[in-house]
């Protein structure tokens, strides 16, 4: 970031909420396993680290109409401390997750208008047809219900150090909303469920996977408490450098009315050939 930044959050230290999840890219073990110092703290934690900088931004005018994009570039421990710094650019801000030593953990951007921060018409040109043979393009999981529980959203925010009031108690709308990020998890938590129909085998990687990006566009603030239905798909695979990488893309409902679209990158080691 070469212009002056107008927001820098405080230095503090993340919670890796994830901790529990053996072998995953979370656990110590597993993590210390590929050569890294310890589990990382979960993308949905670093990624609402960096949304204080977006409220200072932009305020409630973004959760009416607004889009971000983050890009996972290193790990966040739970002995880093790191903070967030945010400049202006021509179409929004420009948003970083550094440490202390500044090693960049995040690098992000957003703006106003609900419109997608991504471009749809380069999915699958990226070596697709080479990886993952099983996994289709465009295949659907099954519509999902969920009601964000305020215990859940309150944690992922005083886990990310994020102490905007919105989540916890009264808002702009009335009650209190989901943090944005939190959309992520249940995206991610959707595919996980038992009677959610499998993509196909994962095959030519090395797992644990990490997540290596997150975008949303939102529509309008989504409250605790409501009952929501998410719909998800596999938007997007193929090659990058050294890593084979999958794309899901969700869509968040209230009733008829979209509320939110966004899309979570996986990634993974290639296995040895």
């Amino acid at each position: 970031m070469t212009d002056p930044p107008f927001f820098e959050g405080i230095y503090r230290k993340l919670v890796n909420t994830a901790a529990e999840q053996k072998e995953s890219i979370h656990d110590d073990a597993q993590a210390q396993r590929l050569g890294f110092r310890g589990g990382f703290v979960p993308g949905s934690i670093v990624g609402t680290a960096a949304l204080p900088a977006i409220v200072a931004a932009f305020g409630k005018e973004w959760m009416e109409g607004g889009w971000y994009s983050f890009t996972f570039v290193s790990p966040v421990y739970i002995d880093d401390e790191v903070h967030e710094v945010a400049g202006r650019t021509p179409d929004g801000i420009a948003i970083q997750v550094v440490d202390r030593s500044g090693r960049l953990c995040c690098n992000g951007r957003a703006g106003l208008g609900a419109t997608i921060p991504w471009n749809p018409s380069e999915d699958g040109a990226h070596g697709a047809e080479g990886v993952l043979p099983e996994v289709s393009l465009g295949f659907e999981f099954l519509p999902h219900e969920f009601t964000p529980e305020p215990d859940l959203c309150q944690a992922t925010v005083r886990s990310a150090g994020d102490t905007t009031p919105w989540y916890a108690g009264g808002s702009p709308w009335g009650g209190p909303i989901v943090p944005p990020e939190q959309l992520h998890v249940v995206a991610l938590h959707l595919m996980r469920e038992p009677r959610q129909p499998r993509p196909g085998r994962m095959e030519g990687i090395r797992e644990p996977g990490m997540w290596a990006q997150h975008d949303l566009a939102i529509e309008g603030p989504l409250f605790q408490d409501r009952t929501y239905t998410v719909k998800e798909r596999v938007a997007d695979k193929g090659r990058s450098g050294r890593t084979i990488y999958l794309t899901y893309e969700f869509e968040v409902f209230d009733g008829a009315r979209r509320v939110a679209r966004g899309r979570h990158k996986a990634k993974w080691l290639a296995a040895p050939e």
